[in-house]
């Protein structure tokens, strides 16, 4: 059972080692940023952390909004619209 428990400590090492080469190894090593607004390769992409996204899609929500007033302001109401009749 020791023997067991010792391999898998040694591969688990082996392994974590590896994965983290470049980190513990060079001079200017440091983990990758995992916050999406601070990622540059995800900015280049044009993908914005979840908070950016909504405030983008609020500002275009109210102008949308705005647009659809002001079309229905100017739009002439119904009871002044010329009614089409059938003739036979």
């Amino acid at each position: 059972m020791f023997q067991v428990f010792v391999i898998t400590s040694i591969l688990v090492l082996i392994s974590f080692l590896i994965l983290g080469f470049n980190i513990f190894f060079t001079k200017k090593g440091k983990f990758p940023e995992t916050r999406i607004g601070h990622n540059k390769a995800l900015r280049k992409k044009g993908i914005y952390c979840p908070r950016t996204l909504d405030t983008l899609d609020r500002k275009a929500c109210q102008a949308c909004e705005y647009f659809t007033m002001l079309k229905e302001i100017n739009k002439e109401p119904e009871c002044l619209a010329p009614v089409e009749t059938k003739t036979n």
